[in-house]
C-alpha cells in the first residue's frame, strides 16, 4: 500500500500539470509545455509557444533529456484547458551548438495543428523589432513550484547587462546582443517563469482584438527577485527572425495578417 502511494505521489511530480492564475486566453492560450513520456507518466520542464498551423517554437535545449527526446507537447494547461499534442519532428537552428548558450532555438512540429483541434488554441505573433523602453512586457511561464505566472519585465541595456556577464564556457562571447537580450523583473518577487524557453511578449490591441507579440524566450535564469538580469534570446534579430519565418512559412513581418489570422 506504501508503495503504491508513493508512485502515485512521484507521478504526480512528474506531471506537474500547472494551475491557471486567471490569465485570459490571448495571454497565454499559445503557451506550450514540453514533456518526454517516463515508465511514470510524462515530465514537463520545458517551455515553448504555439506560433502557428502545427509548430511549438522553443529552445534547441529543450529537446532532450538524459538521451530521450522530448515526443509530447501540453497547450492549454495556463488557461486550464489543457491537452496533449504528439511531436513529429524538429529543426534546430542552424548555427546552434550544444556547447553554448547562443542560437538557442528549435521548431517542433506536432502530428496535429492545434486550432483544427480546438478553437482555444490561439497562435502568438513575433515582434518584428525591439520593443521601445515604454512598451510593456511580461514573462509568461511557471514557476519552480509549477504554477503559472506573469511576470513584469524591464529591458535592460546592453551596455549595463555586460557589467553582470563575463565570457564564460557557454558565454564564450559573453552576454552578445546581436542574438540575446537582457531583461530583470520590474519588482523584488522571487517567484516567474523558471523552465527554460519561457516566451517574453508584449500584448498588442488593434481592432478590437488584443494579441499576444513574441520578444524573447528564456535561455538563463536571474529574471527575477535580482537586480542580476536574465539573458533571453532575441527573436528580432537578424539571424532569429528571418529564419523562423522561413522555417515557419510565415511573414510575420507583416502585423496586420497577424491579426487577421487571430
Amino acid at each position: 500500500m506504501l508503495v503504491h502511494f508513493v508512485l502515485l505521489v512521484w507521478i504526480s511530480l512528474m506531471v506537474r500539470p500547472g494551475k491557471a492564475q486567471n490569465f485570459e486566453h490571448h495571454e497565454a492560450s499559445h503557451v506550450a509545455l514540453i514533456g518526454w513520456t517516463h515508465a511514470g507518466g510524462i515530465k514537463f520542464d520545458c517551455t515553448g509557444s504555439y506560433i502557428g498551423k502545427n509548430m511549438i517554437m522553443t529552445g534547441a535545449r529543450c529537446l532532450e533529456r538524459n538521451g530521450t527526446r522530448a515526443d509530447v507537447v501540453r497547450l492549454g494547461a495556463a488557461v486550464g484547458s489543457p491537452r496533449d499534442f504528439a511531436i513529429k519532428d524538429v529543426i534546430v537552428h542552424y548555427r546552434y551548438q550544444a556547447e553554448y548558450y547562443y542560437h538557442n532555438m528549435a521548431i517542433v512540429y506536432l502530428k496535429e495543428e492545434p486550432q483544427s483541434v480546438s478553437k482555444i488554441f490561439k497562435p502568438a505573433c513575433i515582434l518584428s523589432t525591439l520593443p521601445t523602453p515604454a512598451t510593456q512586457i511580461h514573462l509568461i511561464g511557471r514557476d519552480a513550484e509549477g504554477v503559472f505566472q506573469k511576470t513584469a519585465v524591464e529591458l535592460v541595456d546592453s551596455d549595463k547587462c555586460h557589467e553582470y556577464y563575463s565570457p564564460t564556457k557557454k558565454f564564450k562571447y559573453g552576454a552578445l546582443l546581436v542574438c540575446c537580450m537582457c531583461a530583470r523583473s520590474t519588482t523584488t518577487t522571487t517567484k516567474c517563469a523558471s523552465e527554460l524557453s519561457a516566451p517574453m511578449q508584449t500584448i498588442v490591441e488593434k481592432n478590437g482584438k488584443r494579441v499576444p507579440f513574441l520578444v524573447g524566450q528564456k535561455t538563463i535564469g536571474r529574471s527575477c527577485g535580482s537586480k542580476i538580469p536574465g539573458i533571453y534570446t532575441r527573436l528580432s534579430s537578424d539571424g532569429h527572425f528571418p529564419w523562423i519565418a522561413t522555417i515557419a512559412g510565415i511573414d510575420f513581418a507583416n502585423h496586420d495578417a497577424c491579426f487577421e489570422r487571430y
